[in-house]
């Protein structure tokens, strides 16, 4: 069975997600009402235990937008 991802991986995807449909990081950052310093380190690997609130905030952002369509 392989390793499940780090919750630092999984937000860094979600974010990566997020920029390929057209956010830029301070419109990710504004409407996940997390700073813009948060959504970078997050984003190259920097923050590696992310707080349960920004994990929450990217999250929400993240399923709202890939379900729309």
């Amino acid at each position: 069975m392989p390793d499940e991802p780090s919750t630092a991986e999984q937000i860094e995807a979600m974010l990566e997600g997020l920029r390929i449909s057209g956010m830029t990081p301070s419109a990710i950052a504004r409407e996940s009402g997390v700073s813009r310093q948060t959504v970078w380190r997050l984003s190259v690997g920097e923050a590696s235990q992310p707080s349960y609130r920004v994990v929450k905030g990217i999250e929400k952002l993240w399923l709202t937008r890939s379900t729309r369509g």
